[in-house]
């Protein structure tokens, strides 16, 4: 088995071919550039995921414009199961910010099954007279608007939705900050360029392991393992029940056949199983959370839901 550059093969002695016998190789769609997370967790799952399948699976990257030319890719293909879309929250919510991207998941796209989720933190440096959210909240209140300010990658991003849920529900106004993509907001923050940060919890964790930053809140279903000490958003008064955690599944096209979806489906669900493979994703910062296809379909609906109060009431608009 060999896992080569952006856009190569991954290829698998084919223990098992698929129910149809179908040796077709399978393009597994990612919507960002080698390297990044979604790319690690793409690579690391097809391995597991063409074992089982009997098939090459090839990892294409077609980055830009936020996931969606991705989405397209597998849009304007056929609808046989031979491509797979990488999808996450940039799926449901581009399209709500950005009029121009004709895009509905629900209708263009099957879900297979979730794969992951990744947790967000609000994030402060260590100097910082910060110790929790409430904290910030009040010092918010005091200080007025846009008293304080936040840091995420960009108009739109789900950091950018994060900062926008506080605002709405604790009533405040912290003053966004977006930055073209979130190389530089770490360092920012530790500099003292910035008040807080959204960051992703791989991005984050070395820098919370050397003490130069400190996390006030997280954004998933469940405190994360490393930060146990850190409330999770749903916690927090006024927030009661709220998640708002970064996801990734696989999808395909709508009219692929059931049986190749549910193939694909049981395939993955039995890669994700694997401990090898969940303790890789682990000390990536990478929460592996799987669902099924319906599953996945009903945890969407009232994410994307959310998504909408939060995109409507905070006039998020991106073009």
């Amino acid at each position: 088995m060999t896992v080569l550059s952006t856009g190569t093969l991954i290829t698998h002695t084919a223990q098992a071919q698929s129910d149809s016998g179908n040796t077709k190789p399978i393009s597994l769609i990612v919507g960002y550039s080698a390297g990044g997370s979604a790319d690690l967790v793409a690579r690391i799952v097809a391995t597991e995921l063409g074992k089982r399948l009997g098939r090459t699976v090839i990892i294409e990257n077609v980055a830009g414009a936020s996931g969606m030319l991705a989405a397209q890719r597998v849009l304007n293909g056929p609808a046989d199961g031979s491509l797979i879309y990488m999808g996450g929250t940039d799926t449901v919510v581009v399209p709500m910010v950005n009029p121009k991207v004709k895009l509905d998941w629900e209708n263009d796209f099957i879900p297979v099954g979730r794969m992951t989720t990744v947790p967000m933190i609000f994030a402060v440096r260590k100097a910082s007279p910060y110790a929790n959210l409430q904290d910030l909240v009040a010092a918010l209140r005091m200080g007025g608007k846009d008293s304080i300010n936040f840091a995420t990658p960009g108009i739109g991003t789900m950091q950018h939705l994060y900062g926008a849920l506080i605002n709405k529900q604790a009533k405040v106004s912290m003053l966004h900050v977006p930055y073209r993509g979130g190389t530089h907001i770490t360092n920012d923050l530790v500099g003292g360029q910035v008040d807080s940060a959204m960051l992703v919890l791989s991005t984050a964790m070395p820098f919370l392991k050397d003490g130069k930053i400190r996390a006030l809140s997280v954004s998933d279903t469940a405190r994360v393992q490393q930060l146990p000490d850190v409330k999770r958003i749903g916690e927090e008064e006024g927030f009661s029940g709220m998640a708002l955690p970064l996801w990734q599944g696989l999808f395909m096209k709508a009219g692929t056949p059931a049986a190749t979806v549910n193939a694909a489906d049981k395939a993955l669900q039995e890669a994700l199983a694997q401990s090898e493979l969940r303790q890789k994703l682990q000390e990536a910062g990478i929460t592996v959370a799987p669902l099924n296809g319906p599953e996945f379909k009903t945890f969407i609906k009232p994410q994307a839901k959310l998504y909408r109060d939060i995109v409507t009431t905070s006039q998020i608009t991106m073009e």
